[in-house]
């Protein structure tokens, strides 16, 4: 099912997320950038019009290139919330355009949070991942395995458990896959999207009432005493190659012999795409870490005068690894740095970043926020090193110590350095 607008992805008892196709002419030179806003409904007749400006929005994010946005600290409203996105320009700051400029939601309704009750009740995320095992049975597809843990809280009231999923393109809503499922683990075959899918789960109880699956448009539970969705799964399959033999369910692209353990360290990243080139260029999370055994994390920020003393002999040692590296690469070590900013603004990290010869998490990513906290930054500058093919800690933080790639070479089985 597609919709033309704003859709419901998740929400909680404090937070929405919400999703929305594509607006205007997108490229690869230039992509696309949205303004994104919201407000709470004032009444049960609001319509998520801002008329004379008597109804203001408040910006969320002024400059985003993800379809994706998550609104934190959401109180009150017993109404819910209007949220509304537009094409950025030159006003992209500003929040009186009219309302023919923005992009509403396609229920026409506003975006409800849970009760902390709803809240309580719900079940973990399912766990998903490609089986690379099983053959899909349609050509260029994929199959993904969903499991979950059994649902304690209903005792013998439950009956099994209904499943949904959505393809994650900004446009695709929420589908039942199954309505009773009696088991706790299902294999979705026939799955082609490049851009990959998430599912989610809830019980099903014996004497359920005034639940209604329309209900599903606005919020993550179905109304009466049906216990809500869990949240969203991790993306699964979003860097999936489709099989080019017929009848082939082909392997997931991932990097070369990378855990996922380092994958997870940055789910839910935009598109599965980091900043390259000062921010002019993105690669793929399938090709960023693709044969590196040293990953590093590189937590900094442009207002931090140590940081900025740091940076320096950082991109001079990056440059010195990556030259002994292309000079033999069979007998030595390979690097990426990773750009995790604690910058304050969008523009301080852009003008930061773009000195930098390394990938970088985008700022306006709410992966960005998750990777800090990870890695338990309390100051910076802060160079966390981690084993490119296990995503095992090797070094919390080297800052302070000598940028050796000898030492760091040791750190994953002591390869020869020339």
């Amino acid at each position: 099912m597609n919709n033309e607008g704003i859709i419901l992805v998740d929400a909680d008892d404090e937070s929405i997320t919400v999703t929305w196709p594509p607006i205007g002419k997108v490229s690869a030179s230039s992509p696309a950038r949205y303004s994104i806003q919201f407000r709470p409904s004032t009444s049960a007749t609001d319509n998520g019009i801002d008329s004379g400006a008597s109804l203001m929005y408040t910006s969320l994010l002024t400059d985003s290139t993800s379809t994706t946005a998550r609104k934190k600290n959401l109180t009150g409203a017993g109404h819910g919330f209007w949220f509304r996105v537009s094409a950025a320009t030159k006003s992209k700051t500003r929040v009186d355009k009219t309302s023919m400029e923005y992009v509403g939601h396609a229920c026409r309704r506003p975006f409800t949070v849970l009760t902390m009750m709803e809240q309580s009740r719900r079940m973990k995320p399912p766990s998903c991942k490609v089986d690379q095992t099983i053959a899909s049975p349609t050509p260029n597809s994929y199959v993904a395995h969903v499991s979950w843990k059994t649902y304690e809280d209903g005792g013998d009231e439950v009956l099994g458990y209904k499943l949904q999923m959505r393809e994650n393109d900004g446009a695709s809503a929420w589908t039942t896959v199954a309505p009773l499922l009696s088991g706790t683990e299902v294999k979705k075959k026939n799955l082609t999207s490049s851009k990959g899918y998430m599912f989610r789960v809830r019980p099903v109880l014996r004497g359920e009432t005034g639940g209604r699956e329309t209900n599903l448009e606005t919020s993550v539970c179905e109304g009466g005493n049906v216990v809500p969705f869990s949240c969203a799964s991790d993306l699964v399959g979003g860097a999936a190659k489709k099989s080019s033999g017929g009848g082939g369910g082909g392997s997931a692209s991932r990097p070369n012999g990378a855990s996922d353990d380092l994958l997870n360290v940055f789910k839910k990243l935009p598109k599965d795409e980091l900043l390259a080139r000062g921010g002019m260029e993105r690669v793929s999370l399938a090709s960023a870490f693709d044969g590196v055994d040293l990953v590093m994390l590189y937590a900094s920020a442009h207002w931090c005068p140590p940081c900025r003393k740091y940076t320096p002999e950082l991109i001079q040692f990056y440059k010195d690894a990556k030259r002994v590296h292309k000079n033999d690469p069979k007998r030595t070590t390979s690097i990426e740095i990773v750009f995790v900013s604690a910058d304050h603004d969008v523009n301080g990290f852009r003008n930061y970043y773009s000195s930098m010869p390394w990938l970088a998490v985008p700022y306006d990513a709410e992966t960005r926020e998750r990777v800090l906290s990870w890695m338990k930054v309390t100051g910076v500058p802060k160079l966390m090193v981690l084993d490119g093919k296990t995503g095992k800690i090797l070094e919390s933080n080297s800052v302070g110590r000598t940028l050796d790639l000898a030492r760091f070479s040791k750190m994953v089985g002591g390869m020869k350095m020339i």
